[in-house]
């Protein structure tokens, strides 16, 4: 069966190396521009080796956090470096004075902190096999989850509860009743139970949670997500990694994968394009709804195919598509956002948006959500205000963790790579479902802060995801599988009271 599959590990090898040598051929061809310079191309080629690095000790002691890591490194940071050659377009950079020595700068403060957290993650030993042992266990409840699947999606795209920027919603404690039904959330929850139990699951389970998850995305994107395919897919590889510890992908999908690989680039692209589309309807627009998000969608469809170019379309979906301009620009102006960044904003945050639901004490926005306030020069950063004009944006854990403590913050990211490591590596749990959820959170946690939009804003999901899990255990229940009974030399009879109901998590 191994040589039948692909590890993933070595998928990112070689896309690491094919980005490596795409770095190489900008800096023998490639002219300096306004925002990326020979020794920047030089620096992402450092990057790519830094990664390689860790790739090929992951491969002796196989580490899921590595493997998130290095997936955001290749694509969202080394890839960006080398797009950054093609078009010298950034909607982020522009809002601040910007040049190519920031960019040189921001990528020795990200290879300075990747050495922290690769460190931190090396320190903790994860032992014996990884795998999640499900074999005695069968699913119980499949109809009950796409139920509830049903629900999440009609709750947040067709009720009119709740809305994709959760500030915009008018009543806050529905927004925090929608935070449990989120469709992230309970795709997350399905894709792993799913997976974990596939072999006890119906055909006609498999195609009902794969066309509702399709559909989610297909909604999620006409109401101006960006992120929506992406999303899935992050989703699929920390399913993976905590079921097994490590991904491997039969030949056979890998070779249709990559035949469709210019189709799913191309919907990439597409969903781009349409939801900003959608997103500036939004904007403008007195009301919004699904079927006219639908109808724009069409008029977008419609424009691209007439009027748009490479050209037009590439640089703006390059710029979103990378994470390092979001990192890199708060680095390079760690004083103008001293501001907002800062200790006692996320005390303040963390009262406001956590602790107090209904009301607030300080009027103080998720950072994420104050940032416009200062490159827009709108003055204080004010939740009441943010919530009328609605932004967030990303500072990635470098960006962030910068700003707070300049390079102080390398004992940091080490002590907190080693506390997430040492949590999940120490997990536990007699139910194989309550096991993988457990580990879902840990690199759920990992993930958000590696693609940070604040630490406040990663408590809030965390907060939401470690609640659903509680509330929804029962819908996600498991029991005992009949044959490993027999096996096992009981009577079947015996234990039918208890069989139906699933262990504690």
């Amino acid at each position: 069966m191994m040589n039948k599959t692909v590890d993933f590990n070595s998928l990112l090898i070689g896309a690491n190396l094919l980005v490596m040598g795409l770095l190489f051929y900008a800096l023998a061809h490639a002219e300096p521009n306004r925002y990326v310079n020979q020794a920047s191309i030089m620096l992402g080629i450092v990057l790519c080796a830094q990664t390689h690095i860790a790739l090929w000790l992951e491969r002796q002691q196989r580490d899921p956090f590595v493997i998130l890591l290095a997936f955001t490194m290749i694509f969202y940071y080394a890839l960006r470096i080398f797009t950054l050659t093609l078009y010298d377009y950034s909607d982020v950079f522009d809002r601040f004075p910007y040049d190519a020595t920031d960019s040189n700068f921001a990528l020795v403060v990200i290879l300075s902190a990747n050495v922290a957290l690769y460190f931190g993650l090396y320190l903790v030993k994860i032992k014996g096999n990884q795998a999640v042992d499900a074999k005695a266990w069968e699913a119980a409840s499949s109809t009950r989850i796409a139920m509830l699947l049903v629900a999440a999606i009609f709750f947040a795209y067709f009720s009119g509860a709740a809305a994709i920027d959760p500030e915009s919603v008018s009543s806050r404690l529905i927004s925090i009743s929608g935070m449990f039904l989120a469709p992230n959330i309970i795709v997350l929850m399905s894709l792993s139970y799913f997976f974990l139990f596939r072999r006890t699951l119906s055909r006609a389970f498999a195609v009902t949670i794969a066309t509702l998850i399709a559909l989610e995305m297909i909604v999620h994107t006409l109401v101006g997500s960006r992120s929506a395919i992406a999303g899935i897919v992050q989703d699929g590889i920390l399913v993976g990694l905590a079921m097994a510890g490590s991904i491997r992908v039969r030949r056979k999908v890998l070779l249709v994968a990559v035949g469709l690989l210019p189709l799913l680039v191309g919907l990439l692209v597409g969903s781009f394009v349409v939801s900003t589309y959608n997103r500036a309807v939004r904007v403008v627009g007195a009301s919004f709804d699904v079927r006219k998000a639908f109808e724009t969608a069409m008029v977008s469809a419609g424009d691209l195919s007439v009027a748009s170019s490479l050209d037009l379309i590439l640089p703006p979906v390059l710029s979103r598509a990378g994470f390092f301009d979001y990192a890199a620009e708060v680095i390079a102006h760690r004083e103008q956002y001293r501001s907002a960044i800062n200790l006692s904003s996320y005390g303040k945050s963390i009262v406001d948006n956590i602790l107090t639901p209904g009301f607030d004490v300080y009027d103080q926005p998720k950072i994420s959500n104050a940032l416009h306030f200062i490159y827009g020069e709108m003055g204080e950063p004010s939740k009441e205000r943010s919530s009328e004009d609605y932004q967030s944006d990303q500072l990635g854990v470098y960006g962030e963790f910068y700003a707070l403590f300049g390079f102080a913050c390398l004992p940091v990211l080490v002590a907190g790579a080693y506390l997430l490591k040492r949590t999940y590596a120490k997990l536990r749990s007699s139910n194989p479902f309550g096991l993988m959820m457990k580990r879902i959170v840990v690199l759920f946690v990992f993930e958000r802060m590696v693609d940070s939009y604040g630490v406040d804003w990663t408590m809030v999901e965390t907060i939401g995801l470690v609640t659903a899990i509680f509330i929804y255990t029962e819908l996600f229940a498991i029991r005992r599988s009949r044959t490993s009974e027999v096996v096992a030399g009981t009577p079947p009879g015996d234990n039918d009271a208890l069989a139906s109901l699933s262990r504690p998590l």
